[in-house]
């Protein structure tokens, strides 16, 4: 039987993004690459950027736009391979993620499996707007494993879950051993998957050893080509993403950074303005404003806000260097309080 219905009947509708043009709501999206390229602590730095209601930086015209900032949105997290205690929440914690917005599956009460209604249940259950699965692979159920055919169909009925739900869902995989050439063969395994999916993004090396990309290899509801998301990974996994053009000097993240204007930069990142008398830096100088700001207790954002318009600084410094120094602490009424770590 054929069960048909009228073109002139759908309701057309914008598609909504998380990440534009690389993840959206009630979309799933694939995010490949080699084993230790990043993938994961990328993922932990949108999760924690998020937990603060700040969206990934999208592009305009080929550049990188400041980060927007929105309401939280909650995250349900899905991993075997680190640590929760000891890997994802140091970072996590480090990047200056608000907890109180990220679920995890504990793996040690009862296993995930990739299905639509697993994804169901988990919106129903966590509010989840982001359910992110590192690696993807470890969760599928035994005939999902076993053949392709299987696996397509399941990929389709997580994108319909997906849909119905509004939620983002992100699978995150390494590639896989195969001496192949395309993206598509290494990250999956099958170009018959590839094609089930809709988003597939890649995690590769960028032009120097310090810096890292992110690059569409395909979006079949983009319909046009999307500019690279270049960031850097220091020492410690943390991620910052590069928001100028130009390029980055070789060596180790965190050292000889040319021009590159980086999210989130930490102290000794943040552009120098020392003075022929060999005064303090401006970084230094807003690091002993905040301190001094900050000594006798935590404020209110709003006092905080009030106290930098009124000084010789402005937030964006302050936004810069504070990691490390300042954590801010979101209250139930929706405020925030900061305070000396």
């Amino acid at each position: 039987m054929i069960a048909r219905s009228y073109l002139k009947d759908v309701k057309p509708k914008e598609i909504e993004w998380f990440w534009r043009p690389f993840i959206a709501f009630g979309k799933v999206t694939l995010i490949q690459g080699d084993t230790g390229i990043g993938k994961t602590s990328l993922i932990v730095k949108i999760i924690a950027d998020a937990s603060r209601g700040l969206y990934p930086p999208r592009m305009f015209r080929g550049k990188l736009q400041k980060q927007k900032m929105e309401e939280p949105i909650t995250t349900f997290y899905v991993s075997v391979e680190n640590g929760i205690a000891d890997t994802i929440l140091p970072l996590f914690t480090l990047l200056g993620g608000d907890s109180e917005f990220v679920q995890y599956q504990d793996e040690m009460q009862e296993h995930f499996i990739l299905t639509g209604d697993e994804i169901r249940e988990c919106v129903r259950v966590t509010g989840a707007k982001l359910i992110v699965i590192d690696p993807w692979q470890q969760f599928l159920d035994d005939s999902s494993s076993s053949n392709n055919e299987a696996m397509r169909a399941m990929v389709r009925d997580v994108q319909n879950a997906a849909e119905e739900t509004g939620v983002a869902v992100v699978l995150c995989g390494n590639y896989t051993k195969a001496v192949v050439r395309s993206d598509m063969g290494k990250g999956i395994g099958a170009s018959e998957l590839f094609n089930t999916l809709r988003s597939v993004l890649t995690v590769r090396h960028g032009n120097n050893p310090s810096e890292r990309e992110v690059i569409v290899s395909k979006m079949s509801f983009l319909g046009k080509e999307a500019t690279p998301v270049r960031f850097i990974q220091d020492e410690d996994y943390r991620i910052f993403y590069v928001f100028d053009e130009e390029d980055i000097d070789g060596g180790a993240a965190g050292a000889g950074l040319g021009e590159a204007r980086l999210g989130e930069a930490r102290l000794e990142d943040v552009e120098q303005e020392d003075t022929d008398g060999g005064q303090a830096s401006k970084a230094e100088r807003t690091a002993i404003f905040l301190t001094d700001l900050l000594t006798d207790g935590p404020m209110d954002s709003k006092d905080v806000k009030r106290a930098v318009e009124a000084s010789e600084f402005s937030m964006r410094t302050v936004n810069r260097i504070k990691d490390g120094i300042v954590v801010v602490e979101r209250q139930s009424d929706r405020s925030s309080i900061w305070r000396l770590k």
